[in-house]
């Protein structure tokens, strides 16, 4: 392991250094990201699952309820536990890369099944993203991802992800400059009343023309800010109809 990245909705931790934004007791999601020396860049779906299930057979034996554990399974392309104190962990794994140039030229030559597999190489730059914005947007995040989990969504494919809602929450900011919380929320509202018709595409990791042309076409269209291969908000996986009606009959204040 060259490097070990640990994340979540309140704390980055890399080297020994913590951050902290405002937290809301009982909604903390966290990810662990193990960077592997010598692993190959290419071909993760071939050799990612079975890292996973030789992981999963190791710590399933070791961790159990007496450590916090309440429950163990892979999930793709990471480790998904329960965690008591926490909602759920994900422990994912990623070949080490020698600059961000050379990750989306990978990507580039992969086939769309293998991107996938991207997400934990790129987690750092997610993380610095989020983390470098302001404590009233990442206040903002902490409260749209409460109010999430106040819904009843009638399925997954409804329910908008952690990464969704962060990044409404950031560009709600930039193009709306709120003065306080209670606009804040409001402006990321309307906006998500809206969801359907987005289109949002980022120029702080990548141009627009680094971006994937297929994807110019969806709607809606939430780009990843560091990946310009992947629309956050894809149609084939996130349907944004309950979405925008319970965004439209939102009272977050009163």
């Amino acid at each position: 392991v060259s490097e070990l990245v640990f994340l979540n909705v309140d704390h980055v931790v890399k080297g020994g250094s913590v951050g902290k934004g405002t937290a809301i007791p009982g909604a903390a999601d966290a990810e662990v990201v193990f960077f592997l020396k010598g692993m190959p860049v290419t071909g993760q779906d071939m050799w990612l699952p079975p890292l996973l299930k030789a992981v999963f057979g190791v710590l399933s034996d070791v961790l159990g309820a007496d450590q916090g554990v309440e429950s163990m399974q892979i999930n793709g392309d990471s480790l998904h536990m329960s965690v008591q104190g926490l909602i759920t962990v994900n422990v994912r794994f990623s070949p080490v890369f020698q600059s961000y140039a050379k990750i989306i030229k990978s990507l580039g030559e992969e086939g769309l099944d293998s991107r996938r597999f991207f997400t934990a190489t790129l987690a750092k730059e997610s993380t610095l993203f989020i983390s470098q914005q302001p404590k009233s947007v990442k206040v903002t995040i902490q409260l749209l991802k409460w109010w999430r989990d106040q819904q009843n969504w009638s399925d997954s494919i409804f329910r908008p992800t952690n990464e969704m809602l962060e990044l409404m929450a950031v560009y709600s900011a930039v193009q709306t400059k709120p003065t306080d919380q209670r606009t804040a929320i409001a402006n990321v509202m309307a906006l998500l009343c809206q969801f359907s018709d987005l289109r949002i595409v980022w120029s702080n990791y990548y141009s627009k023309d680094d971006v994937w042309a297929p994807l110019l076409r969806q709607r809606p269209l939430l780009m990843d800010p560091t990946n310009p291969f992947v629309n956050v908000a894809d149609a084939q996986s996130f349907d944004s109809t309950e979405l925008m009606a319970f965004a439209s009959s939102t009272h977050f204040f009163w």
